[in-house]
């Protein structure tokens, strides 16, 4: 809403514009409280890398500003507590760790995390160009946080969060605030935004997604991928532009079930007609997973923006979601569908295209139109459901003549 949520649709009218170089995540990012350790302060690749080596608990390597064109990755592979490393300013392009490219194999990650670490934070800077993924994760770490980070141009997933043989997998990771995106496409289908296998109870939210999406004829990954026996996931109020696919709880059939449980909730997506894509929100092999006040405009790319699918799919909530196609169940899964409006179109929206889906005063078939759910109380930009006689349907509640509060400091709780 132009007058009405200023601060939102701004942020969104510059995504419009924006550039790699120039990015903004899908809502403003809320400063994180001050390391409470030993702060490393460097300012060329050598003291980073030399930073890196020697890390110990408690303690936050900080980048001045700059680019840091990396000879090796960052490997982070120890038994530590409480590390980060992040950007000396709030500005994520500010410090910039990059690779030669996605297709040049000497650089394969930008960040690795290995070994037992509990609480690293990955904060305010960029990583781009790396051959593989920008961070990975692997089984042994717990509780990361990546906050405020622009990720650009993966040769594979963006974060790669892997299990061992033994069935585990990194737990409670937040992934927040961020801008993952390629410049035009992927190297080949096999990417994604986000990729957990084996994870419990992670949160990925406000964050903005574009361009995942492969060359002429392939399909990428879905932008959040979570799944390989995964639960508990919350999808929030993030923003997709121009991707393929946005969201899969689960993939494939398997035992124990590829994902449980877990709510899509908020989210805004665009996807241009031109663009190949597939389902814009998958449940696939997820029991009781919600799927809540979502607004996707698939622009005719795939009929069935939300699907459901795999007899183990049960005890599923889709409700109360704005979209432009069917929702479709598939192989004997089941769900409560309830709410939802499937005529969405552009017109309704303050600049679609831009992934700025705030209803528009006249659209009427989605104002005044839901329930309020328990498990949704809130809308995209946090504002409290209902506004008027009822709530509204998808993600954003009409707010006539209000802007939203600005972002709050953030504290972490685990």
């Amino acid at each position: 809403m132009i007058a009405f949520k200023s601060l939102g649709s701004a942020l969104l009218a510059i995504l419009a514009l924006a550039v790699p170089s120039a990015a903004a995540s899908a809502r403003p990012a809320p400063p994180l409280p001050p390391p409470s350790g030993p702060v490393v302060n460097v300012s060329t690749e050598s003291q980073l890398q030399a930073a890196v080596s020697s890390i110990s608990s408690n303690t936050t390597i900080v980048l001045a500003p700059g680019t840091y064109r990396l000879t090796n990755p960052l490997y982070f592979n120890g038994t530590f507590t409480n590390v980060g490393i992040r950007g000396a300013t709030g500005n994520a392009d500010d410090a910039v760790l990059a690779g030669p490219g996605m297709t040049n194999t000497s650089v394969s990650y930008g960040i690795w995390v290995g070994g037992n670490v509990q609480g690293m934070i990955i904060a305010n800077l960029t990583i781009r160009d790396v051959y593989f993924h920008p961070i990975i994760l692997n089984a042994g770490v717990q509780s990361p946080l990546i906050h405020n980070v622009h990720l650009v141009n993966a040769g594979e997933q963006f974060i790669k969060s892997n299990p061992n043989p033994a069935g585990g997998g990194v737990d409670n990771g937040i992934v927040e605030y961020s801008v993952i995106e390629y410049e035009t496409t992927s190297r080949d289908a096999y990417t994604n935004g986000v990729d957990v296998h084996t994870g419990r109870n992670w949160i990925i939210r406000h964050n903005l997604f574009r361009n995942i999406r492969a060359p002429q004829g392939l399909l990428a990954g879905p932008a959040i991928l979570m799944w390989n026996a995964s639960s508990g996931t919350i999808a929030e109020g993030n923003t997709f532009i121009d991707c393929q696919r946005e969201i899969a709880f689960g993939l494939i059939e398997r035992t124990p079930n590829d994902h449980t449980g877990g709510i899509v909730r908020n989210n805004f997506m665009y996807r241009n007609a031109t663009i190949a894509g597939d389902a814009a929100i998958g449940v696939f092999d997820s029991p009781t997973t919600q799927v809540l006040h979502n607004t996707i405009l698939a622009s005719g790319t795939y009929a069935s923006p939300i699907e459901y699918r795999f007899v183990d799919t049960a005890g599923v909530v889709i409700a109360n979601n704005l979209l432009d196609g069917a929702i479709l169940a598939r192989d004997g899964a089941q769900a409560t569908v309830v709410g939802n409006v499937v005529t969405a179109s552009a017109a309704l929206f303050v600049n679609a295209s831009a992934g700025d889906q705030h209803l528009k005063p006249g659209a009427s078939i989605a104002i005044d139109r839901a329930s309020v759910m328990a498990a949704c109380p809130t809308d995209w930009d946090g504002d409290a459901r209902p506004q008027g006689a009822a709530a509204d349907v998808g993600a954003d509640e009409y707010r006539a003549g209000v802007s939203p509060s600005a972002p709050q400091k953030v504290r972490i709780v685990r």
